[in-house]
């Protein structure tokens, strides 16, 4: 009812609250995978990136991965992300990729993360918590962090955003056995001062 009633484009006169609204709106009927709303979307994507609403752009960005993902749609948005001027584009394109649901598209993702041409080492770790929070890349992300520990140190190691990985690793994992893990994985670094708190 209310997705009819607020539609995809704001409104003249339009309250403040329906604005902000919209985007909740949306975004949980995407994620209720509503067939007219996907293809809503699908057709404002194909209008260009350039003439979404930017409170809907992340949204648009994402259903665009999720359910119409080809090699030259991640290709180009990866360019896109690399060419553009728009911190407010990065970000909207960095959670529109990284809600893909195809491996071979995680793992791309995780590669790039290292590359500094493409990803800020700054911004690799929101890039990172959106692929852990993922549940399609959530095993994948968790074992590139370990796999990737030493580039993590050598790159965040006295940086006061170097405890971030550990704190987002533990709000993406869910089970008993990933609990384990990261249990075994992480307890010989409490012994690290800029670490011991968020491990424990």
């Amino acid at each position: 009812r209310e997705y009819q009633r607020l539609g995809w484009t704001q409104q003249p006169n339009e309250a403040e609250t329906d604005t902000k609204l919209r985007a909740t709106i949306i975004g949980m009927t995407l994620y209720g995978e509503d067939k007219k709303a996907i293809d809503a979307a699908h057709e404002l994507y194909l209008s260009g990136i350039e003439s979404l609403d930017p409170e809907l752009r992340s949204l648009i960005i994402g259903n665009e991965v999720r359910h119409f993902e080809t090699p030259e749609l991640i290709d180009g948005l990866i360019t896109l992300y690399r060419t553009t001027s728009s911190a407010d584009l990065q970000t909207d394109i960095c959670a529109g990729l990284t809600s893909t649901r195809a491996l071979e598209t995680v793992e791309k993702l995780l590669l790039i993360m290292k590359d500094s041409s493409i990803v800020r080492s700054q911004d690799a770790f929101r890039w990172f918590v959106y692929l852990i929070r993922n549940r399609y890349a959530r095993n994948t992300s968790w074992q590139w962090l370990k796999d990737n520990w030493q580039w993590v140190i050598d790159t965040y190691g006295g940086d006061k955003s170097f405890d971030d990985f550990p704190r987002y690793a533990a709000t993406g994992l869910s089970t008993t056995e990933q609990l384990d893990d990261y249990t075994n994985f992480f307890t010989p670094m409490m012994e690290i001062p800029s670490l011991t708190r968020v491990i424990q």
